[in-house]
């Protein structure tokens, strides 16, 4: 009797033994399938996630014309072009610097010319057209009115009878005597007759 006893408590037990290493195995077994899971997750979610171009750390630029050091430079992102024509060792003395937007922001690739004296009179030289997101009034104009003290030669264009050659006297004329006291005064300018005045006194402010 206590032979059978102990022959059905062996079988027993050794069943237990077998049944507790199955429901570890599969317990094993599906830990490994979770983290496959995790892992395969985690790598779907890193691909979604778009990349990120930096930005340039650095911009070139060109500048040329009436300056002590022409050549390129290089620049940061954010400098204007006053900084890289003080790069290039600043203006020569025949430099038109009322010919420039020296505020004007860089970009990449740009270049920057300053152009003498002599070329602002013959309007030999045609200015750039600035790229800029900045109020009226920081090109020359406000509520539709031109500042002869101020405006660049593109401003002054807009004018009836200003062309290339006569925006470029009147910025000539300006820098030479430091500006309008009057808006009659820029019938001194070479080529602006009272003719042509009359057609824009009403546009045209000093300020």
């Amino acid at each position: 009797m206590l032979l059978s006893i102990a022959l059905f408590t062996g079988i027993f037990c050794a069943g237990c033994g077998a049944r507790s290493d199955e429901i570890l195995l599969e317990s094993q077994e599906d830990t490994s399938d979770t983290v496959e899971e995790t892992e395969q997750e985690e790598r779907e979610m890193t691909d979604e996630i778009p990349s990120v171009t930096p930005e340039p750390q650095e911009i070139f630029v060109d500048v040329c014309g009436a300056v002590n050091q022409p050549g390129v430079y290089e620049m940061d992102p954010d400098s204007r072009v006053f900084q890289a024509i003080e790069a290039a060792g600043g203006m020569t003395e025949e430099a038109s610097g009322i010919s420039v937007n020296q505020a004007q922001p860089l970009s990449d690739g740009q270049q920057v010319y300053v152009p003498t004296v002599q070329e602002a009179e013959e309007g030999s030289f045609v200015p750039a057209v600035p790229e800029t997101t900045g109020t009226g009034e920081s090109m020359g104009t406000e509520d539709g009115i031109v500042n002869l003290n101020t405006a660049d030669a593109e401003t002054l264009k807009t004018l009836s009878g200003i062309g290339d050659s006569k925006a470029q006297a009147i910025l000539a004329y300006r820098e030479e005597h430091g500006g309008f006291s009057s808006i009659e005064e820029i019938m001194q300018v070479p080529g602006i007759k009272e003719s042509t005045f009359s057609m824009i006194k009403d546009k045209i402010a000093v300020k």
